[in-house]
């Protein structure tokens, strides 16, 4: 009796240890989760819209490394809320996964591009083209495809914007 009582208490603080390995900090939720998102697709699209189209031409190092960091900041944000969304919702932070893996992929894309203009790496540019033209084909990319994602949520009366 006391061995099976032994048994049953190790596999019940095998399970609580389990589950503590899945536990997320206490300010992550579906409506914090939700903000972040929001927040992203409109406020930080913005920013980044603004700086590709004004600062981007530049290639002033230190503004080129600073949207790098704002971009990796929120991409840890939003993988934050992946992350606990996937574990308790069966969901993702941009509703399907081809579209929240396509948005990371653009993310990881712009900031290592950043990166790499950021340490000297040069193209041969054709003639015409600006050395920044493939950081602003990258930054295109991710621009188009959270338009398109915020769009279809519109178009879904999932997404209302004041």
């Amino acid at each position: 009796m006391i061995r099976k009582l032994h048994t049953i208490l190790l596999t019940f603080f095998a399970c609580l240890s389990a589950q503590a390995d899945t536990q997320f900090p206490s300010y992550l939720n579906p409506s914090y989760c939700q903000e972040v998102a929001v927040e992203f697709m409109t406020s930080s699209i913005n920013s980044l819209q603004k700086y590709r189209e004004a600062q981007l031409p530049n290639l002033h190092r230190g503004g080129m490394n600073n949207i790098r960091k704002f971009i990796n900041q929120r991409k840890n944000w939003l993988l934050e809320c992946d992350q606990y969304l996937s574990a308790t919702n069966n969901s993702r932070i941009f509703k399907d996964d081809s579209t929240s893996d396509d948005i990371f992929d653009a993310m990881n894309s712009v900031s290592g591009e950043l990166e790499s203009l950021i340490s000297g790496v040069s193209y041969s540019v054709d003639a015409g083209r600006e050395q920044s033209s493939m950081a602003e084909e990258k930054f295109d990319h991710l621009l188009l495809l959270v338009d398109n994602h915020k769009t279809r949520l519109q178009l879904r009366g999932q997404l209302v914007l004041r």
